[in-house]
Order: structure tokens, then C-alpha cells, then sequence
């Protein structure tokens, strides 16, 4: 069959890989990676070109450039274009171009000086591996390299074997964690050694190498290896930060996230040990809120494993408070600003911060249920409620109104909840500050079990209090509020609960007249 590329391309083809000059491929990937057209689809037809008709030189070719090229641009270009034609490369390579590729990337693994080729080198290697394994080959060279590199006494060499681990794509690992298994021992004493390093890189690369072999530690019988390794981790963490190590940290952290989401089952143990840690630092005033970011993640993402659910829910009492503590926290990152009173109102950066907070919330609370989650909530509620600042208060409505679409059934049960969240949230439409007063005017009109509570048995305290606040407040926008949230409350009522209402036709009155005017319609 006639090859799809004519005699022409295949010629610049064979030219471009044979030069001893490497400015054709600059040239060439200077097109590939361009978003002008034609250009580019020229040059993806010449790459497809040299990977169908000239697959040893391709290899052979993109390699030089990597470990040869005149800028470090280049070489991660070429790397980046070996990497996307791997899979379909190698399986097209000659016997003897298999075993010299094999034979250099293990060579420049070990010569490279370059931290940021190595580690791109260590990624190629690490796919490499997986597509030799894919083809039914091994590459035994391969797993002594990583042993060897493990016991080395050079960072680098150490360096390399744990990027390489990093690298190790999913469908790979399986087989590295059986090749390894025999050496378990002395690969867990070189991690738990590269742990307390004072090579960051060495650092957060062992964190990675670990998640990547995390079933050859948590698959052995016997001595609990994972346990080790989980505790050395954390005391890296906090070693890293005690030096400063932040962006060291946060890639740490990144790890750390990642094990929950792929083996959430083996941290049921140590998951309150975890949890007190990660508060440790999302309470400490010297780490930044960047890194704290990737805390909360971390915590988010406890709280979304559906396996850790019913442990979590065994957790300490006073673990949790501190727990739901944090997303309060950042609740109480808003503006006093008289924007905020506009419906178009953009809180910047704070809201970011808010919407983590409400996020959080909902997944905590879902993941520990009503009847663990009430009575803490009710307990910061009470304490928000009473504090000074006004932004505590503010933050301990939007925390009700988050938790009660989780828990109202519980609320409504809990003894003396339902009487003493409506006399809080009744003295909070006469809050001094705005803000609390719209939050408070905004809670009562949630589509909840606890809010048709409230309504059902207290309408007759809610009601005029309700007109009270709107005859008091000024500004606009929290009249507003006020309107709306009596306007919800009349039409939610059933006609006996509105006939209890002498004065109705005295407050419809006062809707009406309001300046943003409301409609009322009819509501019998």
C-alpha cells in the first residue's frame, strides 16, 4: 500500500533527522508549538511522517536534542514531543535501537547535572518502562537502576530513582511494586532516610515515589510499613515548613491530597492523628494562606471520601469542633463596605475565601450526618451569636443556614434548638450591623425543614418582629430584605395562621409602599 506521505515529504523528513545541525528541529518544533496555521499542520504532518518512516532516527534524534540542545527551550520541546509519541514510537523501534535507548537513558539518568532535564528525563524513562511492560518485555536494568539509586550516597542518583517513581504512570505501578517486593526493606529505610532530608527535592519527590508504591507497602504482611512511611511524611511536612519550605510544603501537600483520593481505606487508622496535624497548621499564624489553601483541601477532600465517612464520624468531639472551626473561619473573611449592600456587589478575593467556607461546610456536614453535626453546629452557633465582632455573628447565620439544609430534621428534634435559634435569629433583625441583619433577613426565606418550622409554631413572635425591623432600618437594601423576607413568610402562611394576624392589612400596606415595590398579589 502507497504510504499516505509523498516522496517529497519523506525526503525532508530523512533530512531534518539526519542533519548534524539541530536548527531543523528548532525550526520544526517552533511550528508545532505555534498557534499559526498553516504551519502547524505542516509540521504535524512531517512529525507523523518521521514516527511512521523513520522511527529509529526519530527516537535517536529527539534524545540528542534533549540531553545535546542549545537551550534549555529546546530540549524541553523535544522532550515534550518524545513523550507525546512514545506510545506509538517504541513499539516500532528496531531490536537493537530498543536496547541502545534502554541502555542511554539509564546512562543519562546517572550523567545529567540539569535539575529541571533530569527530572523531564526521568519522566520519559518512567513512561519508557511502562510501554517496555505494556509489550510483554521487561527492562530488569531498569528496577537495579532504582535500587542502586535508592542506597546511593549522591542526591542525584537519589533524586532520579525517586522522580522516576513519581513519573510512574498508573497502569505501571502494579508491576514496579512486584519487581520491588523483594527489596521492601531497604527501599522503606531509604524513603523514611529521604524523608528527613534537608533536600527539599529529595523531599517532596519521596512524597510522590511513595503514593506511586504506596500497594507494595500497604500489601506486605507483617511489620506495617504504610504506618512508618505515613508518620515520616507528616514530620517532613512539618520539617519543611519549619524551614521556611513553603512551596516545598504545598507540593507536599499535593501528595498528601492525592492519597486520600486514591486510597482513602488506608488512612482510616491515623485518620485522627492526620486531622489534628493538618489543623495544627491551618491554626498557625506563621504558615500563609497559600499553603493553608492546600490544608483545606486536604480536609475537603477527607470529607468527600465516602470511606472515611463513618470514621470520621468517630472522631474526637473536641477534633471535630476544631474542625468545623476552620471553615468558620473563613467565613469571616467579608468587607464592611456599602457596596456589599448592592445586589451586584463583588467581594473580590474574600469571595473566594467564603465560598471555600460554604463549600467546606456542606461537605462536613454531609459527611459526619445530622446527629454528629447538630450539636456541634449548635454549639459555635450559640458561641458566634454572642460574640462582639459582628462578622462572628454574620458568620454564624450563613454556618446555620449551610448546616440546616443537612440537618433541619435534627434541629427540629433537638431539645430546645428550634426555640433558641429563633430567638437568636429574632434579635438578629435588630443587629446593630447591617449585615447581620440582612443574613438574618435572607436565613428566613431558605426553602428548609427548620425555616417552616419556625414559621408553623413562632409566626406570631416572627411576624411583628419582622415590621418592627423593617420600620427601623434605613438603607434600602436591608429594607429590602426585611420586605422580602415578610412578603415569603405571609405567602408560606395557610389561611388559619394568616387570620391570627389582626394587622395584616396594616403591614400589606406597608409592602406596598415600600420603595423597591413589591407586589404582593394575593396571598390567602
Amino acid at each position: 500500500m502507497d504510504s499516505e506521505f509523498s516522496v517529497q515529504l519523506q525526503t525532508q523528513a530523512y533530512g531534518v533527522l539526519s542533519s548534524k545541525d539541530v536548527h531543523p528541529m528548532e525550526t520544526l518544533f517552533s511550528h508545532l508549538f505555534s498557534p499559526q496555521e498553516p504551519q502547524r499542520s505542516q509540521a504535524y504532518s512531517l512529525l507523523h511522517c518521521c514516527r511512521k518512516h523513520f522511527p529509529d532516527l526519530l527516537f535517536i534524534k529527539l534524545f540528542y536534542v534533549i540531553r545535546q540542545g542549545p537551550s534549555a527551550d529546546i530540549r524541553a520541546r523535544s522532550a515534550l514531543v518524545l513523550r507525546f509519541v512514545l506510545c506509538d514510537l517504541w513499539p516500532k523501534l528496531s531490536l537493537n535501537a530498543q536496547i541502545n535507548m534502554k541502555n542511554n537513558f539509564l546512562v543519562s539518568l546517572q550523567e545529567e547535572c540539569s535539575l529541571p532535564s533530569l527530572r523531564i528525563l526521568c519522566a520519559i524513562a518512567s513512561e519508557m518502562a511502562s510501554e517496555i511492560s505494556g509489550v510483554g518485555n521487561e527492562w530488569p536494568e531498569f528496577i537495579e537502576f532504582l535500587l542502586k539509586s535508592f542506597q546511593s550516597d549522591s542526591e542525584r542518583f537519589q533524586l532520579s530513582a525517586l522522580w522516576v517513581l513519581a513519573f510512574l504512570p498508573k497502569v505501571y505501578r502494579p508491576v514496579a511494586c512486584k519487581a520491588l517486593a523483594p527489596s521492601i526493606e531497604p527501599i522503606h529505610l531509604a524513603f523514611l532516610s529521604a524523608l528527613n532530608s534537608e533536600n527539599a527535592d529529595i523531599q517532596v519527590a519521596t512524597f510522590s515515589a511513595v503514593v506511586s508504591l504506596i500497594h507494595l507497602f500497604s500489601n506486605s504482611s507483617g511489620r506495617n510499613w504504610f504506618h512508618d512511611l505515613l508518620r515520616g511524611m507528616m514530620v517532613g511536612l512539618f520539617n519543611l515548613l519549619s524551614r521556611l519550605k513553603e512551596d516545598y510544603a504545598r507540593g507536599a501537600l499535593k501528595e498528601l491530597i492525592m492519597l486520600v483520593m486514591e486510597e482513602p481505606q488506608l488512612l482510616k487508622p491515623y485518620l485522627n492523628e492526620l486531622v489534628l496535624d493538618m489543623l495544627k497548621i491551618a491554626e498557625s499564624e506563621q504558615v500563609t494562606e497559600g499553603t493553608k489553601v492546600f490544608v483545606h483541601k486536604f480536609l475537603l477532600t477527607i470529607a468527600e471520601a465516602s470511606d472515611l465517612a463513618l470514621t470520621m464520624r468517630g472522631l474526637p468531639y473536641q477534633t471535630l469542633v476544631r474542625l468545623l472551626t476552620v471553615p468558620m473561619k473563613l467565613l469571616l473573611c467579608i468587607n464592611d463596605d456599602n457596596a456589599c449592600y448592592n445586589k451586584e456587589s463583588d467581594q473580590g478575593a474574600n469571595v473566594g475565601k467564603t465560598d471555600l467556607g460554604i463549600a467546606y461546610l456542606t461537605k462536613i456536614s454531609t459527611a459526619l450526618g445530622e446527629k454528629t453535626m447538630t450539636p456541634i453546629a449548635f454549639e459555635l452557633f450559640l458561641e458566634y451569636m454572642d460574640a462582639s465582632d459582628w462578622k462572628k455573628r454574620h458568620a454564624g447565620i450563613n454556618m446555620l443556614a449551610v448546616i440546616a439544609k443537612e440537618c433541619s430534621g435534627e434541629m427540629v428534634l433537638m431539645k430546645n434548638c428550634l426555640e433558641q435559634v429563633t430567638s437568636v435569629i429574632l434579635k438578629s433583625f435588630q443587629d446593630p450591623h447591617s449585615r447581620v441583619c440582612c443574613a438574618a433577613f435572607n436565613f428566613m426565606q431558605l426553602p428548609i425543614t427548620l425555616i417552616e418550622a419556625m414559621q408553623i409554631l413562632h409566626h406570631l413572635r416572627i411576624v411583628p418582629a419582622l415590621v418592627t425591623a423593617l420600620d427601623r432600618h434605613s438603607i434600602p437594601r436591608v429594607k429590602e430584605q426585611a420586605a422580602s423576607a415578610i412578603l415569603h413568610l405571609i405567602k408560606k402562611l395557610p389561611s388559619d395562621g394568616l387570620r391570627m394576624h389582626t394587622d395584616l392589612d396594616t403591614i400589606l400596606s406597608k409592602l406596598q409602599k415600600e420603595p423597591q415595590g413589591h407586589a404582593v398579589g394575593n396571598t390567602t
